[in-house]
C-alpha cells in the first residue's frame, strides 16, 4: 500500500481508499481509519470522502472544492498534500494534525479477499 506522498503528481479516483494512521474522531494515539474516495455527482465541488471503518462508517467526512480536481477529474494528490492540514484535523484536538506522511492509498485493483491470497 503506497504512501500518499509517494503518489505526488497523480490523482485519486472514486473507489480508492485513503488510510489515515490515526482516527480523526478518536484523537492522537488511536488506530487507523479508512476513508473511501467517491463522486458526489455535483458540478459545484470536487470529489469527496466517506468514512468506511470505525464508528463513523458510512458518514461523509468531506466534499472537496473544485480546485482539488486534477486534469482527469480525480482528486489531485498534490492539492491534497498541500492542503492536508486544512482538512485532516482531530475532531476534539483541533490544534493537532493527522500526519500526511503516514497516509496510505489502496487502489481497487490491489485489493484481494483473504481467501484469494
Amino acid at each position: 500500500m503506497p504512501l500518499l506522498i509517494d503518489l505526488a503528481g497523480q490523482a485519486l479516483a472514486p473507489g480508492d481508499i485513503l488510510r489515515l494512521s490515526r482516527n480523526y474522531d478518536l484523537g492522537p494515539g488511536s488506530g487507523p481509519i479508512d476513508l473511501l474516495v467517491y463522486d458526489p455527482r455535483s458540478d459545484d465541488c470536487g470529489l469527496g470522502i466517506v468514512t468506511v471503518s470505525g464508528r463513523k462508517a458510512g458518514l461523509i467526512l468531506h466534499h472537496f472544492p473544485i480546485a482539488s480536481r486534477g486534469a482527469d477529474g480525480g482528486l489531485a494528490v498534490d492539492w491534497l498534500i498541500d492542503n492536508w492540514d486544512d482538512w485532516f484535523v482531530f475532531t476534539y484536538a483541533k490544534d493537532t494534525r493527522i500526519p500526511v506522511r503516514e497516509a496510505r492509498v489502496l487502489h481497487p485493483d490491489a485489493r484481494t479477499m483473504p481467501e484469494e491470497t
